[in-house]
């Protein structure tokens, strides 16, 4: 364990973008006759009582909203996702001095959410993405709490034009900032939130929690050519007026073009921060793509011509499909323009497209044929191939989930890149595939992150390749043609276990499942993470065989992991636990001092 800071906080950050909360639930309502009734008619010894307070202050919230769910046991995808189905009549607020109770029909874990106008809506303890659960047994059926709650942070701004007029409707994101992590590549940013602009060019992101954010927006010129797409009779782009021919490039907070270097902003509880934006447009790019010729369907009908589906990849946001102009030149050739800089990922959608997609790097002033019937020779082209994939099992849902569809994560920009599976087949129509069959995928050359998703149960063993370095999840790939072989078997494992703290239940504490090979750069395993509830109990599903070393830290959540020293200290006093293929372990742990 002596190497393991900086590749553990690689891994801890890259899960968590994946991982949800733990076994946490919310509360009932109180205070009218309704309910009285209504609780009176079931179990009411089971309750939970407590005071809603000011995270900042520490001051009473009163007339809060309180909602209750019980923590269910189905699982699906990575971590500990679950359906939380609120019982009847599960509305609860607290009195004028953030006083509430909460009863509730039976025991179980409960997560409660609470929120208040002023206030971020969350759950009990809360660190996003998880929280604790509050435990009602038939030993202990009532439990007294504290719920601290953040008092909302915002975003707002102003998005203008190149003459200084508001810019309608233009799109919003907002990205959360996960923390740096030493070495390796950074995890990516998760989209928190969306606005649109109003017709004052106007936007609010409100109800944001404490965290770092970065913004981008998305917006067309009102009258810009790609506003009237395939419109008239005229096919010829360069017909087009160039005062009309042109878009906005994706802009990010304070007015760039690159991600890397938006302003992060950073919001603690209560903030409000302004972001405007000032919109320059560019003369919009334009790209001839060569289609296939077109399929005769066998019936009295004309051929039937494909056409591309344009997305544009942004970094940690995944692909953004594109407003463009589509312009038919012959039968075989299409002119695609309103494009701004930036990577895209085109595929053909129609009759006998098998979902093949072709990337492409659009630059300023760039004109560019893309040849859809041959392959690119400035591209990786990969052919993905499965051993081990079998046929879906039971979690796996019809259709979606049924294949197993492959993200590649471009180690330097995190721009992710989606193989077709079954799921390729919606942008055509309905029709059954082989989910195992081989697909492939066009990339630029360099180092990716093979990721798969789509069965729960279903992981990664390892990687081999033809014309292609792999190294553990790691493939590198150049401007040719390889082969990819992705290994995989069935039958993650599920760990769970109380952390205590001197003899007593530890709530809050964040427990680790850290892989031994944490230190080793042709890993596969991933560190795991969750919140411990207010009984002590954790749990973490869907966990790569493998061996382990368990960790609890008390409310550890500030811990800096990029220092050495540091996780060298909570490693070395941790739990070493093996897990089989489809194994179900119990294993406690004493929860270590931050």
């Amino acid at each position: 364990m002596r190497r393991g800071a900086a590749l553990f906080i690689v891994v801890l950050a890259s899960w968590s973008a994946g991982v949800v909360f733990a076994q946490s639930h919310v509360a009932p309502k109180h205070g009218t006759k309704a309910n009285a009734t209504a609780n009176s008619a079931t179990s009411t010894h089971y309750e939970i009582a407590g005071v809603v307070l000011n995270s900042v202050d520490g001051s009473p919230v009163p007339h809060c909203h309180l909602t209750p769910s019980l923590n269910t046991t189905e699982r699906r995808g990575f971590g500990n996702r679950r359906f939380f189905p609120a019982p009847n009549d599960s509305d609860f607020y607290c009195d004028a001095q953030g006083h509430f109770t909460v009863t509730l029909p039976s025991v179980g874990s409960w997560q409660l959410m609470a929120g208040a106008r002023g206030f971020v809506s969350q759950a009990y303890d809360a660190h996003p993405p998880y929280a604790s659960a509050i435990v009602l047994t038939a030993e202990a059926p009532t439990k007294n709490i504290e719920f601290r709650i953040s008092p909302e942070a915002s975003i707002i701004g102003l998005v203008l034009d190149e003459a200084g007029e508001p810019v309608r409707n233009a799109q919003i994101t907002l990205q959360r900032v996960p923390r740096p992590t030493p070495g390796g590549p950074q995890p990516l940013g998760a989209t928190r939130g969306n606005a649109r602009t109003d017709d004052r060019g106007m936007y609010e992101l409100p109800n944001l929690l404490p965290g770092e954010y970065r913004l981008s927006v998305h917006a067309q010129p009102w009258y810009a050519a790609v506003g009237q797409a395939l419109r008239g009779n005229n096919n010829d782009a360069s017909s087009l007026d160039p005062s009309l021919d042109v878009a906005y490039p994706t802009t990010w907070f304070p007015g760039v073009a690159d991600p890397v270097l938006a302003e992060t902003i950073a919001l603690h509880a209560g903030d409000t921060r302004q972001a405007d934006f000032h919109l320059i447009p560019i003369p919009s790019i334009h790209m001839r793509i060569l289609l296939p010729p077109p399929v005769d369907t066998g019936s009295n009908t004309p051929p039937v011509r494909a056409f591309p589906v344009v997305q544009q990849i942004n970094p940690g946001g995944g692909p953004r499909f594109m407003q463009v102009t589509t312009r038919f030149q012959g039968q075989n050739q299409i002119d695609v323009g309103g494009l701004t800089p930036g990577v895209y990922q085109i595929r053909l959608a129609g009759p006998n497209q098998q979902g093949d997609s072709s990337v492409v790097e659009v630059t300023a002033n760039s004109a560019r044929t893309l040849d859809m019937t041959t392959p690119p020779s400035d591209m990786a082209r990969i052919t993905l191939h499965f051993d081990g994939l079998g046929e879906p099992d039971s979690d796996s849902r019809p259709g979606r989930n049924a294949g197993v569809q492959v993200e590649l994560i471009d180690s330097d920009r995190r721009e992710s890149y989606f193989s077709n599976g079954n799921e390729g087949a919606m942008l055509r129509r309905r029709e059954k595939r082989d989910a195992n069959a081989d697909r492939s995928l066009e990339v630029p050359p360099g180092r990716y992150e093979v990721v798969l998703q789509g069965r729960p149960n279903t992981f990664l063993t390892g990687l081999t390749a033809k014309g292609a370095e792999t190294a553990g999840r790691y493939v590198t790939v150049g401007a040719s043609d390889s082969t990819l072989t992705i290994h995989v078997a069935s039958g993650r494992a599920s760990l769970s276990g109380v952390a205590t703290l001197d003899g007593e239940p530890c709530v809050g504490a964040m427990v680790l499942l850290v892989p031994v090979t944490i230190e080793d750069a042709n890993s596969i395993s991933f560190l795991r993470q969750d919140q411990s509830n207010t009984d002590g109990s954790f749990e973490m599903a869907n966990v790569l065989p493998g061996q382990y070393i368990l960790v609890a830290i008390d409310h550890g959540w500030q811990i800096n992991w990029g220092d050495a020293a540091t996780l060298r200290r909570y490693l070395m006093q941790g739990v070493p636990v093996e897990l089989k293929s489809s194994a179900i372990v119990k294993q406690n742990v004493a929860a270590q001092l931050p």
